[in-house]
């Protein structure tokens, strides 16, 4: 008797579908995993934060006893050691998270957009563009024509926002003029990233004896961020960032190549779009209140694909994860290296990260391929 050829494709059929339901099945499983390992570790993180500063070293039992008698007195009559955690660690800790997400993830969407490794929010203009306005305000009190009163807390973040913006919105439009490939979406950044930055040069010059503010901000710190401030940054990095999460696959279809993605549905102008304005106002926010603090955007995106691979269902929330607890053991560090002298952030993270990345390059470069 012949064999039923139907019966047999409709058999195979049927195994290709089981496996292809398990492996999704053990992406989303692993998925899970990242992200609930990853709230773990930046929990542990969190209460390392709060428990060590200059003014000494509490047990984390002890910190996190002081952080809700400081919160259940709504900030008023605290002691020593509740102050210190409350109006010290607490706010600095907070801006780090939502820092350490925020650029995390907005280099992973720049690079799978743009399809390039070496696009990050400085390659692209924004944190230039962001810095130029910061440093306006912070050394000419530009008030936006009267918009904000000139001591406003929110000046230099919307300045800031407004700078990063405009500078992305400029290097779209000469990328596409350009021809829109991946080339010249980085060609443009640089160009833009160095117009704004020699503008930048020329008011720190001019800036008397205010150069000492604005130079500490273009450093990044968060020094003197308030709680206020914290979570004005964290709220909206944590709602961005996820936002992008839910776009996981679609940013795995367009690392596919466009052909591919348009005939799998997917609008990729559109999309393409959608990602870049979301990675900016997110690169922006995050550099609002703090300052601008590079390499996380550049190289902790890629620390994750070494990690997990390519598959940003993994690679988004591991990118949360690493980008969060980076910031605060730099943050940390920028405190507790030298007491009574408070470091740059940005520096520490280019210094913790860069031998680490070196590393990993050396041990899994001849198998990544970006």
């Amino acid at each position: 008797m012949m064999p039923d050829p139907d019966g047999l494709r409709g058999k195979a059929r049927r195994l290709m579908d089981g496996d292809s339901r398990k492996h999704i099945d053990i992406k989303r499983h692993r998925a899970r995993f990242i992200l609930c390992a990853g709230i773990v570790v930046l929990f542990a993180m969190f209460l390392l934060s709060i428990s060590v500063g200059p003014t000494g070293v509490q047990n984390p039992v002890e910190a996190l006893m002081n952080l809700w008698s400081a919160i259940s007195k709504g900030g008023e009559g605290l002691t020593p050691e509740e102050l210190a955690v409350y109006s010290s660690r607490l706010p600095r800790t907070v801006a780090a998270i939502g820092v350490g997400v925020g650029l995390a993830v907005a280099g992973s969407a720049y690079q799978a957009v743009i399809r390039n490794p070496l696009v990050d929010p400085y390659i692209m203009g924004v944190s230039s563009g962001a810095g130029t306005m910061a440093v306006a305000v912070i050394a000419f009190d530009f008030t936006f024509f009267g918009l904000f009163s000139p001591h406003s807390i929110y000046l230099t973040a919307a300045s800031a926002i407004v700078g990063g913006l405009v500078a992305f919105g400029t290097t779209m439009l000469l990328a596409q003029r350009a021809g829109g490939t991946t080339n010249s979406y980085v060609l443009s950044g640089v160009v833009v990233g160095l117009v704004f930055s020699a503008v930048q040069t020329v008011m720190i010059v001019f800036s008397g004896d205010r150069i000492s503010s604005a130079l500490m901000w273009l450093f990044g710190s968060f020094a003197s961020t308030s709680l206020v401030e914290a979570f004005s940054v964290l709220i909206p990095a944590l709602v961005l960032s996820i936002i992008v999460l839910r776009y996981a696959k679609e940013l795995n279809l367009v690392l596919l190549g466009e052909d591919q993605a348009r005939q799998m549905g997917l609008d990729v102008r559109r999309f393409n779009a959608l990602i870049l304005i979301l990675a900016s106002v997110l690169a922006s926010v995050c550099v609002a209140f703090v300052g601008i603090i590079g390499f996380v955007g550049l190289v902790i995106p890629h620390f994750c694909r070494m990690l997990f691979g390519g598959d940003h269902r993994l690679v988004l929330p591991a990118s949360m994860a690493f980008g969060g607890c980076l910031m605060i053991f730099a943050d940390l560090l920028s405190r507790m290296i030298v007491l009574g002298i408070e470091l740059p952030v940005g520096a520490i993270t280019t210094l913790i990260g860069v031998p680490v990345f070196a590393y990993l390059l050396i041990r899994k470069g001849r198998i990544y391929n970006g």
